[in-house]
């Protein structure tokens, strides 16, 4: 922290204080790629279903039931993976994010398994706003993970830029 700059994460990503529109603090729960909860556990009871349907209907059918028997381990596979997703849905751990944004584009997420390392830093960066020092401040903060949005990145020798995709 500077009297006019705020510098965060391993890459030093700098940011104009007079640019933070705002300083914010969320929990959220990381998404694991398997949609809602209810969304899961729709697809698990419709696979609970095939597989009654399946075991019905072998019980019935007084010709070959093969099929029927493929048919209804299928769905208790299913079944079994619907109910482990569901499980890592609701066991999933909260996370705090501190998010800062600018007038202008940028925006930056810093997120922590622990509320208080997190909330700290805001309170840090919002003093420092309020008062801005006098001279350099360094703040560590171990075990936080900085999420940035896209960055451009440009270099010399026949200008070749790539875009690094980091949220």
């Amino acid at each position: 922290m500077h009297r006019h700059t705020l510098s965060i994460g391993p890459d030093y990503q700098v940011y104009q204080l007079r640019n933070v529109a705002r300083v914010q603090v969320l929990d959220w729960k990381p998404d694991l790629g398997y949609g809602s909860i209810s969304s899961v556990l729709w697809k698990m009871i419709l696979a609970v279903i095939a597989v009654v349907v399946a075991g019905v209907a072998a019980n019935t059918a007084t010709s070959d039931a093969g099929w029927v028997n493929w048919a209804g381990l299928a769905a208790a596979v299913l079944a079994v993976r619907y109910l482990y997703q569901a499980i890592r849905i609701a066991l999933r751990r909260t996370q705090w994010a501190l998010v800062l944004e600018t007038t202008g584009i940028p925006i930056a997420v810093i997120t922590g398994k622990q509320r208080e390392p997190v909330v700290e830093l805001h309170r840090f960066i919002v003093n420092s706003i309020e008062n801005p020092p006098a001279h350099v401040q360094t703040w560590h903060i171990g075990h936080l993970n900085m999420v940035g949005g896209d960055q451009i990145n440009q270099s010399g020798e026949g200008n070749k830029w790539g875009k690094v995709l980091n949220g």
